[in-house]
């Protein structure tokens, strides 16, 4: 693991890639980037040709809103490329999720053992690193170190120590689209919390913390995830956050002959 791209060589490979490509296009309104890989901000943006030819290129890409009504033709037009599709619910809020993660932070306790930790410009790599591990060992793919930090784009992540320095949960957040389009909102998530861990509340507490930090020091107003259908802890932690489903979908496609299982992340 590098103290900025993390995970197996082929998923450091694949965020480097999405990283050189944002350099590339980081000016460029159609394009979306939060520290993974580059995609496509609406259908409105590009069509599915150019949707595979960014997967192509990087291992993995997305249109990042699209309406549900789109979603099984778009998503069979991508699966006939050879290409793999994961379909996440969009999940949104704003003033009011703002509320709910002000009240989460100031009633919800942490373990007495537990210490939490900001990712930012100055943070020590091997903090970063700790975040990093605990997102890998639950399945999720951290964003690039340097959007954590806050430098490639604005960007936030908060990790969770125990007494022994061993991480337990982290959670982030990032700037996605052009912020010429963006609307004030942007993406947050990477909740993940240790197994053995479960229960004490530390996703709410840590998705609080990082909803809170880069709304208060970027000035975003807004923010969205999204959510495998179906899956029932990430559905009602998003509900106690105040975001509410849209009737919109995020499609991500993937190259399996460049990630391993055929999808970006968890």
């Amino acid at each position: 693991m590098t103290s900025d791209l993390f995970g197996t060589p082929q998923q450091q490979a694949f965020l480097g890639r999405g990283r050189a490509l944002y350099e590339v296009i980081r000016d460029d309104p159609r394009f979306s980037y939060y520290g993974r890989s580059v995609g496509l901000a609406d259908t409105t943006a590009g069509d599915v040709a150019l949707l595979v030819s960014l997967t192509r290129l990087q291992g993995a890409s997305s249109f990042a809103d699209l309406p549900d009504a789109d979603l099984p033709l778009l998503r069979r037009a991508v699966e006939d490329q050879g290409l793999s599709t994961t379909h996440y619910q969009r999940w949104s809020g704003g003033a009011e999720a703002i509320a709910a993660a002000r009240a989460i932070r100031d009633g919800t306790a942490l373990p007495t053992d537990v210490t939490l930790h900001r990712i930012d410009a100055d943070s020590d790599s091997r903090i970063l690193n700790k975040l990093a591990e605990i997102s890998l060992a639950c399945g999720v793919l951290p964003i690039t170190g340097s959007v954590l930090r806050g430098m490639t784009r604005p960007g936030t992540g908060i990790v969770a120590l125990d007494a022994t320095g061993r991480p337990v949960a982290c959670a982030a957040a990032a700037a996605y689209l052009h912020p010429g389009r963006d609307n004030g909102e942007c993406w947050w998530g990477m909740l993940a919390t240790d197994p053995a861990r479960r229960g004490e509340r530390l996703a709410l507490r840590l998705g609080a913390e990082a909803l809170l930090d880069i709304t208060e020091r970027f000035g975003f107003r807004r923010v969205f995830t999204g959510i495998t259908p179906g899956n029932g802890p990430s559905e009602t932690v998003c509900a106690r956050m105040g975001l509410t489903p849209e009737d919109r979908s995020v499609i991500s496609a993937a190259d399996p002959t460049q990630l391993t299982g055929g999808r970006m992340t968890k």
